[in-house]
């Protein structure tokens, strides 16, 4: 099924506060499921992925921790939400040089659209590279040098961010990645379901039709 941006957001964006995230980063998770498939990545399937891997680890497992210049979790895998706030809290120090690496990272393919938070509004140029393929988000749009399919692993054993002052590579090959296949979209409504509140006899009673009365 093709869905729109605005659906794709706001769909993601219930999946990750239903996931127990905050409403701070469930927005920007939405954010970066439509970011990426805007840019022709499969964004929101993605994400369904890493809220099923996630669910029911607790956050504190999941927050990066820098230890010898490295960022670890208590929990042995970051989570590219987290991490990506995190990364964007540094954005000044990273637009200026600051070179960050993350170790054992799932989904690294989100990390994506947080690094591009940063380097688009100053004009810079920053390269994600793992497993020997870089992804660099430049202001004219993203390349890659190595294998594609790397970009899409479930999990990196680390993952280095830095500036590029000549990217090199070539133009991801473009997809179609507002088409969520019927197994992540039901994962998504799943998670998302999780933030309507359970109906109770005074809620019942308040809502819509006739109730206790009888109009008739």
């Amino acid at each position: 099924m093709i869905w729109s941006l605005n659906e794709i957001d706001a769909l993601c964006r219930k999946a990750a506060k239903g996931s127990g995230l905050s409403w701070g980063l469930a927005e920007e998770a939405g954010k970066a499921a439509r970011w990426l498939a805007e840019q022709g990545m499969p964004g929101p399937t993605l994400l369904a992925q890493l809220l099923k891997r996630n669910d029911g680890t607790p956050y504190a497992d999941l927050v990066p921790s820098e230890v010898d210049g490295v960022w670890t979790s208590a929990g042995g895998t970051l989570c590219p939400l987290i991490a990506g706030a995190a990364l964007c809290d540094r954005a000044e120090k990273i637009a200026n040089g600051a070179d960050v690496t993350l170790a054992r990272t799932a989904f690294p393919l989100l990390l994506a659209p947080y690094a591009d938070a940063i380097a688009r509004p100053r004009g810079l140029c920053i390269a994600l590279t793992l497993q020997g393929t870089t992804l660099t988000l430049t202001p004219g749009g993203l390349v890659f040098a190595g294998d594609a399919v790397a970009l899409l692993s479930p999990v990196a054993k680390t993952v280095s961010i830095t500036i590029e002052s000549q990217p090199k590579g070539a133009a991801l090959p473009i997809r179609n990645g507002r088409e969520i296949p019927p197994e992540a979209s039901s994962v998504l409504h799943a998670f998302a379901h999780r933030t309507y509140a359970p109906a109770t006899e005074a809620s019942r009673a308040a809502g819509a039709g006739a109730g206790t009365s009888d109009n008739d």
